[in-house]
């Protein structure tokens, strides 16, 4: 069986919970960290109808995209959302958030609506950018394999999918003790020339303390000789999704494909239905806060939901061709994180909820 400490630990792992936005709510909401998962419900929104669904199944832990609490609870009645989670309480049940962390993955929300709709070439529409540090130092030629081992160790040297990156190259360095010195090689009051490595290597910011104390504990020298720079670089979660059609279309016609992929009763088109297109940039749920960085992608059409009546405007004012696809296109979601749950090897069943939590009837 499978703890939900366990079932944490692999997704913080694949979808960090640290990469959700500031005012965002994610992670495990209510339960207990030491339970032992029966099965999975993913689902857009946690409601009383998906809680009963999982109570009638047998599954004691449900995903939603939609952090069902949100902002700060002053009581708890049995109405409402209080009523949901009075609910999961009664029965033991784990209720998990992936909300703005899943819409950063590569593989997030926008990237199962691009799936949707058979695009190909996807990559992050707007990047995020994260620190990094860069350590540069000066090792003796006999132990430079022993410090970068300790270094390794400690986190140093590791970019992306890749461990033990190190860059060498050979030199002379020099010194001259002071008759208060402890040298590791050299005498006080003559300088000492010796043979050393040159060595660089990447670092998370956040594993800086306990890098140093690798590199002092591993180095022969009484005080070593190092740097450290800080520097920021592309990273691979972000907001959105860009993508391509695989040929140019007139984008009227494709709209009608659109609705029937993302199976939606209704689509608002901001633009010219005749335009021709072959670039799309995806944010699921509502985008419009992006879409300075949106246009600067220079994609042919941007698609996204929750869009104002003046909002449209200043699309139109930006020669910005937009298509709201509904906040509850995010509802692909359900399918798309069982898929993603499984390809982490879950030991545990993953079904997506049967129930239509859209608020809205179109009539």
């Amino acid at each position: 069986m499978m703890t939900i400490d366990e079932l944490m630990q692999l997704i913080d792992k694949e979808i960090p919970l640290n990469k959700a936005e500031s005012w965002d709510n994610v992670g495990l909401l209510i339960g207990d960290k030491n339970a032992e998962i029966t099965n999975i419900l993913t689902t857009l929104d946690c409601t009383i109808e998906v809680v009963e669904e999982a109570l009638v199944k047998g599954y004691n832990t449900i995903i939603c995209h939609h952090p069902l609490i949100f902002s700060s609870i002053k009581q708890i009645e049995n109405k409402g959302y209080g009523a949901v989670i009075q609910l999961l309480i009664k029965h033991d049940m784990n209720l998990i958030a992936l909300h703005t962390n899943l819409d950063a993955h590569h593989q997030g929300v926008s990237a199962m609506i691009a799936d949707k709709l058979q695009l190909v070439n996807q990559t992050i529409l707007v990047p995020n950018r994260r620190s990094m540090a860069k350590l540069q130092l000066f090792v003796p030629s006999s132990h430079v394999e022993q410090v970068k081992a300790a270094l390794g160790e400690a986190g140093a040297g590791q970019v992306g999918n890749y461990s033990d990156c190190f860059f060498q190259v050979e030199g002379k360095g020099q010194f001259k003790p002071d008759e208060n010195a402890d040298p590791y090689t050299g005498q006080a009051g003559k300088l000492e020339v010796v043979e050393e490595i040159k060595l660089e290597c990447v670092f998370d910011p956040q594993l800086r303390s306990q890098v140093e104390q690798a590199l002092i504990k591993s180095h022969p020298y009484e005080e070593p000789a190092y740097d450290v720079y800080d520097f920021q670089v592309e990273d691979v979660f972000g907001t959105g999704i860009k993508a391509e059609l695989k040929h140019p279309v007139q984008i009227g016609s494709w709209l009608k494909e659109v609705k029937s992929m993302l199976n939606i009763d209704s689509l608002r088109l901001i633009g010219s239905a005749d335009q021709e297109i072959r670039t799309v940039g995806i944010i699921g749920g509502a985008g419009m806060n992006y879409m300075s960085a949106v246009q600067k992608t220079g994609v042919d059409v941007f698609l996204t939901g929750d869009i104002k009546y003046h909002e449209a405007h200043d699309l139109l004012m930006a020669g910005l061709t937009t298509v709201d696809i509904q906040h509850y296109s995010e509802v692909v979601m359900k399918d798309g994180l069982k898929a993603l749950l499984e390809s982490l090897g879950i030991q545990v069943t993953v079904i997506s909820s049967s129930i239509d939590t859209n608020p809205f009837t179109l009539y």
